[in-house]
């Protein structure tokens, strides 16, 4: 199977239009959402595959605290970063 320029593209335009009509659906329910959540949540999603490499290397106590350690410093600055940009951004 093979795929030109226009197959490609075509999916790429279908994705971006399917990820606006499901940002639009979830909107509502993305407000309800306490502040800490909405603010962690994007930054988790993030982490997530960072933070599951780093477990997989875990074989001993120091390992553990290495990778809580690790989890802590891939969090925390995107946190504060997406609390930032949150109060940051107009009201709707």
């Amino acid at each position: 199977m093979s795929l030109t320029v226009v197959d490609v593209v075509t999916y790429i335009a279908v994705g971006c239009i399917a990820a606006s009509r499901l940002f639009s659906a979830v909107q509502p329910l993305w407000a309800k959402l306490p502040k800490w959540l909405a603010v962690a949540l994007p930054v988790l999603v993030l982490s997530l595959p960072q933070v599951a490499g780093a477990a997989g290397l875990v074989h001993t106590n120091v390992d553990l605290v290495q990778f809580v350690i690790t989890a802590v410093a891939l969090l925390v600055p995107g946190l504060a970063a997406a609390e930032e940009a949150r109060a940051l951004a107009p009201k709707a």
